[in-house]
């Protein structure tokens, strides 16, 4: 029997040869085209631009869009994204389908409102804030709902920011086992007006591992939605019990508990930990401020977190 995630493999591999031999064919790097033209924003981890009523992303691994739209390595990321967009979007029409891929760049439409943190922050009422919420677990639900077997199974004894219990371990080992779009946050979610629907983008990874997971990164995100610019308290507007109910009403499985306290930890572990290192990256006059400012806005998380578990 073939393994499926051998054959996923395989059709990312494949579509980054093709476009490899035709950049070779074609005389080395392609001729200046409408990608090329465009002025681009640098992000962390992509090059982002708008046109015409498109979205363009390009991965990002150097100081120049235009080297990365030509690298190989950038090539097949943009091709791993793009296959799962594509599968993603086969399960639920919530995910926004990218149109093309050229290269290391994937083109998505322009969604043309809010996205899902200003909707948050500014909502005068529980209503405007409940509505795309409950529209996300119904998402994340469905998603749950696809086939994983074509993905890695992610090993938690490993693979974690937080090491869990052996009692954690033996509920994990009998535990059904789902997608897992690491993603899947309230800041990767923006409404479109020409569809009255809202949609998610960025599925960053995807793995095969435990639903508690996706559900606890949602709400950490939930509570960080402020950004630490806006000063350290974390954003509790939003009922926990509402969003496992509508969860758990469309998804294939009931959330364990014990395992669902366990990743709200456990995500928020891996949030400190990268936004430390973040701090101790900072110019040395600086710094000090920095590495403060951020163990203080996750001392108001932990607190947020304790009145916040199952």
């Amino acid at each position: 029997m073939s393994d499926p995630r051998r054959l996923l493999d395989m059709r990312i591999s494949v579509g980054t040869n093709e476009i490899l031999v035709r950049m070779k064919t074609e005389g080395g790097l392609q001729p200046p085209g409408r990608i090329e033209t465009l002025e681009f924003t640098r992000r962390k981890e992509s090059w982002v631009a708008e046109a015409d009523g498109h979205f363009y992303k390009i991965v990002r691994k150097s100081d120049d869009p235009l080297r990365d739209l030509d690298d190989p390595a950038c090539i097949e990321t943009a091709m791993r994204e793009y296959s799962e967009m594509l599968f993603l979007r086969a399960l639920d029409n919530g995910v926004c389908r990218p149109e093309r891929i050229d290269r290391a760049c994937i083109v998505y439409p322009v969604l043309t409102g809010p996205d899902l943190r200003n909707v948050l922050l500014r909502g005068s009422s529980s209503g405007e804030r409940e509505a795309p919420l409950d529209c996300a677990m119904r998402l994340l639900a469905r998603l749950h709902h696809g086939d994983a077997t074509a993905y890695p199974v992610k090993d938690y004894r490993h693979h974690n920011f937080l090491a869990p219990t052996p009692e954690l371990l033996d509920r994990m080992q009998g535990r059904q086992r789902t997608l897992v779009v690491t993603g899947f946050e309230a800041r990767n979610f923006r409404f479109d007006r020409n569809h009255n629907a809202w949609f998610f983008f960025d599925p960053h990874h995807v793995w095969r591992g435990f639903p508690e997971e996706d559900f606890a990164r949602f709400m950490v995100s939930l509570l960080m939605i402020r950004g630490r610019r806006r000063g350290p308290r974390p954003w509790t507007g939003f009922d926990r019990f509402r969003l496992l109910a509508e969860y758990e009403t469309f998804a294939p499985v009931k959330l364990d508990k014990q395992l669902l306290n366990y990743f709200l930890l456990e995500r928020l572990a891996m949030r400190r930990f990268h936004a430390l290192g973040s701090a101790r990256r900072m110019r040395r006059t600086v710094r000090p401020l920095g590495i403060g400012y951020t163990r203080l806005c996750y001392r108001w998380l932990d607190r947020a977190l304790a009145s916040q578990r199952f």
